[in-house]
């Protein structure tokens, strides 16, 4: 078979899950998580690309050159919405922000706070901007938006710590928070639906490597859901990415009804596709540990492991389990997409 473009696989795995169809593919769709890794490729600091739109869609346009994934991600940093918001960030060299000032230090402050204009606040411009410099020099694949999930928002606002105990001690409050944050993750998303790219929600602190499964059903579960039913009213699907164990919350997850699941190393492919199955593209679950300290034997393993899992009666994407690591060696996503090839062709 001839080769196929990336939105042909992608597609391809949306019509096995949510059809009858059984289209034929050259070989399983994949793509990496990857952000400020693509620094790399540009020779541009970690802080440079989190401060200039045009430098992250140059590093993003130059990571889809190099390895033509099937879905080139807007992997920026998941600090954007709060920064709107009010926390105030510091920017490391080489490193992801980090917040130095949370804007609920003072959880009293949550009704003066405003949900922020996604053209004119903050660094969230930026992002629109980048993805449509992004979008406008990838014409032949797909782009796909990666945003802040509501838990994640309200972490960053009050802190991990303080958020858990209020939940805790103060759970009004907390769904009062996430009430707030859930309009600031539907706001943001309207901003980009319209960019033509696709949309995923990332919310690493709703793992139960974290928070524990009932947590989850209580606190995060009924606002996922909330921003997935707003977008099916407008006929747009968003997928979802949970980092680290998500083995207990994989069934509320699909309940949720997003169309794509994607899922971290710690929780089990088999597992994933049981639940998944007919219901949700998979999505994952390579451990990025692989592409830093992995040999390319032990990642050829893990590819082939990954595919051995795969649901042949439904929709799967491969993918790293998490962002890949910013100092990754480049020859280790070079091999990544050197194994794809040779594993998983279907012709």
């Amino acid at each position: 078979m001839n080769a196929l473009a990336g939105g042909q696989r992608i597609s391809a795995a949306f019509k096995q899950t949510f059809s009858d169809a059984k289209p034929q593919i050259d070989r399983i769709p994949s793509y990496l998580i990857t952000g400020q890794y693509n620094t790399q490729l540009i020779d541009v600091s970690i802080r440079e690309w989190l401060l200039d739109p045009k430098i992250f869609a140059k590093a993003q346009i130059a990571s889809y050159e190099r390895y033509r994934p099937d879905i080139q991600l807007m992997m920026w940093d998941l600090l954007t919405d709060a920064e709107a918001i009010g926390n105030e960030l510091k920017f490391p060299e080489d490193s992801l922000c980090i917040s130095t000032k949370t804007a609920l230090e003072d959880k009293g402050k949550l009704n003066s706070l405003q949900i922020p204009d996604p053209t004119k606040d903050g660094r969230l411009p930026g992002y629109l901007e980048a993805v449509v410099e992004t979008k406008k020099a990838i014409t032949d694949g797909i782009v796909s938006a990666v945003i802040a999930g509501p838990w994640t928002i309200a972490i960053a606002l009050r802190g991990a710590t303080e958020l858990i105990r209020d939940a805790l001690k103060d759970p009004d409050y907390v769904h009062e928070l996430m009430q707030f944050c859930t309009r600031q993750s539907i706001s943001f998303a309207e901003a980009i639906i319209p960019l033509g790219v696709g949309l995923g929600y990332s919310e690493a602190p709703a793992s139960n490597s974290l928070i524990s499964p009932k947590m989850y059903r209580s606190f995060v579960y009924p606002y996922h859901k909330q921003i997935v039913d707003h977008f099916k009213a407008k006929k747009f699907g968003v997928g979802l990415h949970i980092c680290g164990y998500a083995e207990p919350i994989l069934e509320d997850m699909v309940n949720t009804g997003v169309t794509n699941i994607s899922i971290d190393a710690p929780t089990d492919i088999a597992k994933a596709v049981a639940a998944t199955r007919g219901k949700a593209v998979l999505i994952g679950n390579l451990d990025t540990n692989l592409f830093y300290s992995g040999s390319r034997d032990e990642m050829k393993a893990a590819i082939q492991n990954c595919i051995d899992n795969a649901p042949a009666d439904s929709g799967y994407i491969l993918s790293s389990g998490c962002e890949v690591p910013a100092i990754a060696p480049l020859e280790k996503v070079d091999w990544y997409y050197e194994l794809v090839d040779e594993l998983g062709r279907y012709d």
